[in-house]
């Protein structure tokens, strides 16, 4: 893990809990049950498959970056953008400066320890009015993909099949779902595997892979507080341990207890970071079915992230 000696000041904590106290305050929801499958969707029935890999995914961890990988994931009239694992991040690149978030997730793509792959199935890859988009999660590679269309995949037969995310292309840019999907995080050297509804997507495609894609879910209470938040306090401490000036910065910020260490405990009732971790979605009904803004309850947090792709060899299970 890359560490830089950087130092937070305390105008920029005092100006984060300043923007944090005019918001709701961090209140315990139960965890819901696992998260439902959705009302299957018509697949295409005819179409070219197109086989990629993601050779870039992207945490955001600047406002625009959140606001740019948002998406109304719920539906709701007001047509809010929402991104909650945004501005989790964007709040630690701010406080905890020495830690490489970014860079740490770009190491782990590049050298094949996170492989997400890509099928996508359409008559026409500009303009089509029914195409599907798969994803599936890939093993990992012996040696570093080279990105140049010469690598063979193999998909992860451990991991669940989601059914593909239905939509449309116009001009090359594809918009599609809700759906539901699998995807693999490496966050500050912890590999998370996190199951999103209500999965919204959206990239400029082409044969030649999509750029200036984005996904965007519901991540439930459960996955959110157990891999999440333990990756990210994991990766913390990891960070701490390595480096003094790290530690100096971190833990008067993140160990209210003072023992040298930070849990998921401190990381939620951090004043900094209350809002960044309270759940923003409601898109489960009183029965556990995905039915968003129903019952009123925000049971769900909101994801969203960016990715590019390139074309790779790999075999899709059958439908």
């Amino acid at each position: 893990m890359k560490i830089k000696n950087t130092f937070v000041t305390a105008a920029s904590a005092s100006l984060i809990l300043a923007l944090l106290t005019a918001c709701n305050v961090f209140q315990p929801t139960p965890i819901p049950t696992p998260l439902p499958t959705q009302t299957p969707q018509s697949l295409p029935a005819t179409g070219v498959q197109y086989f990629f890999v993601a050779n870039k995914l992207q945490i955001p961890t600047t406002q625009e970056q959140t606001q740019a990988f948002a998406f109304n994931v719920d539906g709701d009239a007001q047509n809010s953008l929402d991104n909650k694992f945004g501005d989790l991040f964007t709040l630690l690149a701010s406080t905890a400066q020495g830690v490489e978030l970014q860079a740490t997730l770009d190491q782990a793509v590049n050298a094949g320890q996170v492989v997400t792959l890509h099928v996508v199935k359409a008559n026409d890859p500009l303009d089509d009015t029914s195409v599907s988009w798969s994803i599936f999660l890939g093993q990992k590679t012996q040696s570093a993909p080279k990105f140049d269309g010469s690598d063979n995949f193999k998909i992860d037969s451990t991991a669940p099949v989601t059914p593909p995310i239905i939509g449309s292309l116009t001009n090359g840019h594809f918009t599609g779902g809700p759906g539901n999907a699998r995807v693999q995080l490496f966050l500050l050297g912890k590999t998370v595997d996190v199951d999103l509804t209500g999965v919204r997507l959206e990239a400029d495609l082409s044969a030649n892979g999509c750029a200036d894609g984005k996904l965007g879910g519901g991540l439930s209470i459960e996955e959110f507080r157990g891999k999440i938040l333990p990756a990210v306090t994991e990766g913390l401490n990891l960070a701490i341990k390595a480096d003094q000036n790290v530690a100096n910065t971190l833990l008067p910020l993140f160990d209210s207890d003072r023992n040298g260490t930070t849990t998921v405990e401190e990381f939620e009732s951090n004043p900094l970071l209350m809002m960044a971790v309270s759940p923003d979605l409601d898109m489960l009904d009183a029965s556990g079915n995905f039915n968003p803004n129903q019952d009123g309850v925000k049971d769900s947090y909101s994801l969203g992230l960016g990715f590019t792709c390139v074309p790779a060899v790999f075999t899709a299970p059958e439908k």
